[in-house]
């Protein structure tokens, strides 16, 4: 199940619970330089990136009603300065913004609290903002549910992320990842470190350039400079919030040749002629020799013994996603 998903009918059971009516939800990372700990700095530089969200008694806009107005989000100010207390908000209060106020005035919103779990060690981190509707007597958030709220938040960030990683765990020479639009891995970080590649080091920006490119395509990128194939799964799988699949194994010599060419190859290891391949194949002859040239060009083979000794070294990487 998403991540999103599972937390659904928590969020559910927490408005019941702490009486609020609505609520916006999901998972942020945190542009920013550390203060140290993994917490953000209080500089007005930082700022949040939504790598999904969803919401509960809230219109389908909602979203894009915030981000519209997010660089006057009174809440963020908050959490920039005291990212592990629960941030309010009440249309009553004194310190206004224009934007706070159209958007409360507009879906009817009088009091908010927003807890997170916001760390710059990681990417992903859960952020749940529960809404209490009506005008300037809807009820104030007192410190007993603050306290509650930011509990339930850490708890479900912490169980969230097991079940995710669960779920992105490595498979043959492969990992499963839960990456944004944007090609930020949110879910999925600790198995490409067991493949060598930490995604929030150096090769950060590449990386997120070549899984953004793999979410337009329906097969896979061979990422020369990561090292990396890349297989975005169809979008069916997608959690509804901006969160979608791709499975990410090392690049081998054999994972350069295209479809076709895997399977010349494969029949020349099994003694087949030109003739033979072509005929099992349905193509002609000459195309069948054209490929065993590009095929030996690619792995670096000058015959099939030695073709045939690449092949078997890759095994688990063919046994393993395109």
């Amino acid at each position: 199940m998403p991540p999103l998903s599972a937390l659904d009918g928590c969020v559910r059971r927490l408005a019941k619970v702490l009486g609020f009516d609505s609520a916006w939800y999901g998972f942020l990372g945190w542009e920013t330089s550390s203060a140290g700990n993994g917490v953000p700095s209080n500089s007005s530089n930082t700022g949040p990136v939504m790598h999904g969200t969803a919401a509960l008694n809230l219109p389908g806009d909602f979203y894009q009603t915030w981000q519209a107005m997010s660089h006057e989000d009174l809440l963020l100010d908050q959490i920039r300065k005291a990212p592990r207390r629960v941030a309010t908000y009440l249309r009553s209060q004194a310190v206004q913004t224009d934007g706070m106020m159209a958007m409360v005035d507009r879906y009817g919103i009088g009091s908010i609290a927003t807890a997170t779990q916001i760390r710059t060690d990681h990417q992903g981190s859960l952020f749940l903002a529960c809404l209490r509707h009506g005008g300037s007597s809807v009820r104030r958030w007192h410190n007993g549910e603050r306290d509650f709220l930011y509990a339930s938040v850490e708890v479900l960030d912490r169980q969230i992320r097991q079940r995710a990683d669960v779920t992105a765990a490595t498979s043959g020479e492969g990992v499963e990842l839960l990456v944004s639009a944007a090609g930020h891995c949110v879910f999925g970080g600790a198995g490409l470190l067991a493949l060598g590649m930490d995604a929030e080091g150096p090769v950060r920006d590449k990386l997120q350039a070549a899984i953004r490119t793999a979410l337009t395509r329906t097969g896979r990128l061979v990422a020369d400079d990561l090292g990396l194939v890349i297989t975005a799964k169809p979008a069916k799988v997608d959690d509804g919030a901006g969160l979608r699949r791709v499975h990410v194994r090392p690049l081998s010599p054999v994972s350069r040749l295209s479809p076709r060419e895997a399977e010349v190859a494969a029949l020349l290891t099994q003694g087949l002629s030109h003739k033979h391949v072509a005929r099992h194949l349905g193509i002609s002859p000459a195309t069948v020799r054209n490929q065993t040239s590009q095929i030996y060009d690619k792995l670096g083979v000058h015959n099939r013994a030695t073709l045939a000794s690449v092949l078997a070294s890759a095994s688990p990487d063919r046994s393993s996603p395109p």
